[in-house]
């Protein structure tokens, strides 16, 4: 069961639109499930070992959550994706920030502050 939000959906700014897991790990299937805002869209690639996770039914319906399974990509797709890439037609929205000032970066994300990704400099 995803843990308890402290903020409602509807008030979530920073909430997805949809999550794409590829993990094998359910506890990451269902941490993509609790980023999502209201009418979001999961959509499972992964597929964990144990083929078991637990996400709450009434959640799910009160909340208009989609959840989608994708076998489809293979590996001369995800090349294609590299290409359109390094082609220079994708974009990646990120900000970089300090291992140090991780405490600092949840509490933007959980405000609702943070308009990118978040990737951390780990040297």
């Amino acid at each position: 069961m995803p843990a308890r939000r402290t903020l409602p959906r509807r008030s979530r700014p920073w909430a997805a639109r949809a999550a794409i897991s590829l993990a094998v790990s359910p506890k990451a299937f269902e941490q993509a499930y609790g980023s999502l805002r209201r009418g979001g869209t999961l959509v499972f690639v992964g597929l964990p070992a144990d083929n078991h996770l637990q996400l709450s039914i009434f959640e799910t319906v009160l909340n208009g959550t989609k959840v989608l399974g994708s076998i489809v990509s293979t590996r001369i797709d995800l090349q294609e994706v590299f290409e359109l890439h390094a082609a220079g037609k994708t974009h990646v929205v990120y900000e970089r920030r300090q291992l140090e000032d991780v405490n600092s970066a949840i509490h933007e994300v959980e405000t609702g502050q943070v308009k990118a990704r978040l990737v951390f400099d780990l040297q």
